[in-house]
């Protein structure tokens, strides 16, 4: 998700005409706080309370560790003070890279924007690569014939 978001940010800042689109709080985004805590779990960022809150159900379960009371009654003052104690980070969330972009509608975006913006196409502005993109999405709800009775007009 972290990777996609990327994209849509290097993409807006190419064409800043798609910001409204492919923003992180744009309207198509159904749980923005979700997507966008996801993405800074997985940068390594902090997040905020509204993401805290989104990303509660993949927060980790911390099971306490069980000390051995016996070991411990032994061992010297000076000996326990000098003792290296193993301490590991441990993740606040689970693995999250598992988690898929929003929708697989990604995939098919970039897809066909692979598709549209040939060598050829490059110089367009950003309105006539939108215009493009509508018509090649929307391929199926129209025919020769819808096209022929547009251009009529």
């Amino acid at each position: 998700m972290s990777a996609t978001r990327r994209l849509f940010d290097q993409v807006v800042q190419n064409y800043p005409a798609m910001k409204d689109r492919l923003s992180a709080t744009a309207a198509v985004v159904n749980y923005s706080a979700l997507e966008t805590g996801l993405v800074k779990i997985q940068r390594g960022e902090n997040l905020n309370a509204a993401e805290r809150t989104a990303c509660a159900s993949f927060r980790a379960t911390s099971e306490p560790e069980d000390h051995e009371d016996g070991a411990e009654d032994h061992a010297s003052i000076v000996s326990m003070a000098f003792k290296r104690r193993e301490v590991s980070k441990r993740a606040k969330y689970v693995d999250v890279n598992f988690v898929p972009p929003t929708s697989n509608q990604c995939k098919r975006f970039f897809s066909a924007a692979k598709l549209q913006l040939t060598d050829l196409r490059m110089k367009m502005d950003a309105e006539r690569i939108e215009k493009v993109m509508l018509l090649s999405f929307n391929r199926t709800m129209r025919d020769v014939y819808t096209v022929e009775m547009v251009r009529g007009r």
